[in-house]
């Protein structure tokens, strides 16, 4: 029997949020309109491009697409504290379970960062795959919970984060890798907040 290659299509549906909650975009009304047109515009134009190819996608959950967990308004879950964590997620997962008539199975961290506390509030929840590491190209693989490591902290001596990285346990939850040479956002992209500071950054002159 010939070998088959499996392909899953996966579209974040950033939209306004994620210029709320990561690319600095909350004070630009462009930005926000930016956001805007992928979920007035692209999301239509995702739809005809799956009916087309005959790849099953309120349009979205009518057409038979699996709907997953990907924060509220983008926010960064390593800048969070647990409690939360835990109201974003309480949060989107009944909006989600509300909205599909099921749970969700399926989560992606926004920034694609999880913290130490993710993987085990996901499982808590019955998620059951997770699409947020890279720490493989192309394989599955069991997420583990609290990976730690040890920050280099220049004003100590060397001997005080000389220190491996500990991984944590192997949990059920399976990790579908991730990698930035794939998503469709365009780098580097154009973000308002941005242009500023660097802007503020070229009319300074240092004279020595």
């Amino acid at each position: 029997m010939p070998k088959r290659a499996l392909c899953s299509i996966g579209v974040d549906v950033d939209a306004v949020a994620g210029w709320l909650g990561s690319y600095h975009g909350e004070d630009s009304p462009n930005d926000i309109s930016r956001g805007m047109f992928a979920g007035e515009v692209g999301v239509p134009r995702l739809l005809k491009l799956f009916k087309k190819y005959n790849m099953k996608m309120a349009a979205v959950r009518d057409a038979g697409h699996e709907i997953g967990l990907h924060g509220y308004s983008h926010e960064n879950p390593v800048e969070m504290t647990l409690q939360q964590q835990k109201d974003v997620l309480e949060h989107t997962f009944k909006q989600l379970t509300d909205f599909c008539g099921t749970p969700p199975k399926g989560n992606v961290a926004p920034w694609w960062e999880t913290s130490k506390e993710g993987t085990q509030i996901l499982l808590e929840k019955g998620i059951e795959y997770d699409h947020s590491s890279q720490a493989h190209d192309c394989q599955p693989f069991y997420c583990r919970d609290e990976d730690s490591w040890t920050k280099i902290d220049y004003k100590k001596e060397a001997k005080d984060w000389m220190k491996p990285l500990v991984r944590g346990n192997i949990t059920k939850m399976v990790q579908i890798p991730a990698n930035w040479q794939v998503p469709g956002r365009p780098s580097p992209a154009h973000v308002h907040q941005r242009v500023r500071e660097q802007s503020r950054f070229r009319r300074c002159k240092v004279y020595t």
